[in-house]
Parts: C-alpha cells; structure tokens; sequence
C-alpha cells in the first residue's frame, strides 16, 4: 500500500514538473521569436521594411491595443534563419513558433506590451537563464532588448 501511494505522489510530481517546462518553453519561444529582426543589419535587410510587411499590414487593420502589437511581433519575426537558445539548446523558428502562439493566447492580461515582454522575456523557467538569439553567423543577443527595440520603432512610425 505504501509503495502505491508513494508512485501516485511521485506521478503527480512529475506532471506538474512537464507542465511547468511546456509553459516555460511556449513563453520563452514567444519572446524569441518577436525579437528576431534586430539581431543583425543584414536579418532586417532580407526581411524588408517592417512597413512593408504581410504582418504589419495585418496589424494596421486591427485595433491598436497591447496584444495587437504582441501578435505583429509574432507575426513580423516568424522567419527562418534565427537561432534560438534556451537553456543551453538552440531551436528554430519553425519548431518555437507554435508554442509562442498558444503561450501569447494562455498568459496574456491586458498588460501593456512592453511590460508583458520584460515579464515573460527575459529569463527561463527552468534554468533562469538569460534567453538569446542569433541570425546564422551573428551572435546571439538578449530576446528581451530586441523586443523592446521593435516596440519603440513602432511607436515612432506611428506617431
């Protein structure tokens, strides 16, 4: 009996444990993938003007609220190309943008963007260590001061 109860106990424990690395990994990827484009000058180039863009003409026909500019975040930086590392792993955009898309929809709050992405960008879950990215052949740069530095390009073009 006590064996059964200590495997139920430990069952538990160990889903928890795989849920909070799921969660973990949806908000970091998220926060990678929206900062992509300010890695190197030569990333930006391939993408174009962010003007130009499918996502941030998307973007100019929805309302221009907080979670609007999060999903043209998501949007602008879904491109193949980048690096992500996490906790000493690197994926790519392909595999992370899924889980930044259902992370954005579960965890958002009516916050402002730039809080949300100081929040949930920044550090991992599991290790606490600082999230990066990289275009092939630059180096890797902080997701969370890419992020912020897209957000203040979009206020100064919409002004």
């Amino acid at each position: 009996m006590r064996g059964s109860s200590c495997f139920y106990e430990w069952n538990i424990v160990d889903k928890r444990l795989n849920r909070k690395k799921e969660v973990n990994m949806r908000r970091i990827l998220f926060c990678i993938l929206s900062g992509m484009i300010f890695l190197n000058s030569a990333f930006a180039a391939s993408l174009g003007a962010f003007q130009d863009s499918a996502a941030f003409k998307q973007y100019q026909m929805r309302s221009k609220n907080d979670l609007s500019k999060l999903i043209y975040l998501l949007d602008r930086f879904n491109a193949p190309g980048v690096e992500i590392k996490l906790d000493g792993n690197i994926y790519t955009t392909d595999k992370a943008f899924p889980y930044s898309k259902g992370y954005l929809s579960k965890n958002y709050k009516k916050e402002k963007a730039e809080d949300w992405i100081r929040k949930h960008c920044y550090r991992s879950g599991d290790k606490n260590e600082v999230i990066y990215m990289r275009v092939e052949g630059s180096d890797f740069r902080p997701v969370r001061d890419i992020l912020i530095e897209e957000l203040k390009s979009l206020r100064t073009f919409e002004k």
